[in-house]
């Protein structure tokens, strides 16, 4: 009867050993994850027991700890050195990793062919624990994270993470909504040297157009006088489609551009120029210095390029048409 007991009592230290570890192998939400989708009955006990959390928690301790405890004084009966080596060996397998209950292994399968045995005892003690776990409350784990540096860190060990599952554009576009509030204007915008310039005085016509177009933007800063300046004086914005409308119509940029130009210092961050695109309604802003001599221009997509961590472009370009919007699908992710 004395064995009985003995093996009785090792098995039930050894069963929340087990749970002990298998609770602590894989967080629930991804445990929960898995359950869901596949079919696979062990995974799915497992999260059934698991989800259980600070009840079993303290279930597994109650009975780990009198089911250990009575160990220990058999042992000690027999000898202190015995005792001894029934402290050492517990806390080895408790603290050593190498003991780990790691997803799909051996442990793990066991702890799912004990998870149906568990169930019905835990669920049947719930009332009692969880009240109990309802008083404890949740403790609140801290996230290790103390400022935006130790974010962006997470994020570049998230990418290298073997079982990660968040996109490379999506970790991108993590880092750059973390990052681009401290770029300045004057780093991404386009310099004074490399911008197209369209002069009020040029006429419209068939080669202007040919000339704009190469250029793959939809947008251009229209100035006073010639169109290499020193010191660029923008008095509106030519838009392509209003220069495709009048293309077979005498007259002169200063006819069509829209007399209105809103502008932006370079020593800015990104995060006020998103406020300046936003309050004018524009997407284009004219980048000055401080002497208010114009450097540059800035585009909202060269912003949103720096947020998304990519260059934004879709050939799709037919949102004035219903019927081709409610036809498009997009692209598909791999």
């Amino acid at each position: 009867m004395k064995t009985l007991a003995i093996l009785l009592l090792v098995l039930v230290f050894l069963k929340c050993l087990l749970l002990y570890k298998t609770e602590k192998s894989l967080p629930l939400h991804e445990l929960r994850r898995r359950a869901r989708a596949s079919n696979d009955k062990r995974t799915q006990a497992l999260y059934k027991l698991l989800a259980f959390q600070t009840s079993l928690k303290i279930i597994i301790w109650l009975l780990g700890a009198a089911s250990g405890a009575a160990l220990f004084l058999l042992a000690a009966g027999v000898s202190g050195w015995l005792a001894a080596a029934f402290i050492l060996v517990v806390s080895w397998l408790v603290l050593d990793d190498r003991f780990a209950v790691r997803p799909g292994g051996w442990l793990w399968k066991v702890s799912s062919v004990v998870a149906p045995l568990v169930i019905p005892v835990v669920d049947f003690l719930q009332p009692i624990f969880g009240r109990i776990a309802g008083r404890l409350g949740h403790p609140k784990i801290h996230s290790g994270v103390y400022e935006r540096e130790d974010l962006l860190e997470f994020l570049d060990r998230q990418k290298s993470q073997i079982d990660n599952r968040i996109s490379e554009a999506e970790l991108k576009a993590a880092r750059g909504a973390l990052t681009f509030a401290h770029i300045l204007v004057g780093s991404i915008m386009t310099p004074r040297k490399a911008v197209v310039w369209v002069s009020r005085d040029e006429p419209i016509g068939p080669k202007l157009m040919d000339d704009l177009h190469k250029t793959g933007f939809s947008r251009f800063p229209v100035i006073r006088g010639s169109d290499k300046p020193t010191n660029p004086e923008v008095i509106g914005t030519l838009y392509l489609t209003d220069l495709l409308k009048n293309l077979e119509k005498p007259g002169k940029i200063g006819d069509i551009m829209k007399h209105d130009a809103h502008f932006i210092n370079e020593s800015h961050t990104l995060l006020q120029s998103l406020d300046g695109f936003l309050k004018s309604g524009h997407h284009l802003l004219i980048v000055v210095n401080n002497f208010e001599e114009t450097v540059g221009v800035l585009t909202l997509e060269a912003v949103l390029s720096q947020i998304v961590g990519q260059k934004i472009s879709d050939d799709f370009d037919r949102y004035h048409d219903k019927h081709a919007v409610a036809g498009h699908e997009s692209q598909k992710r791999p």
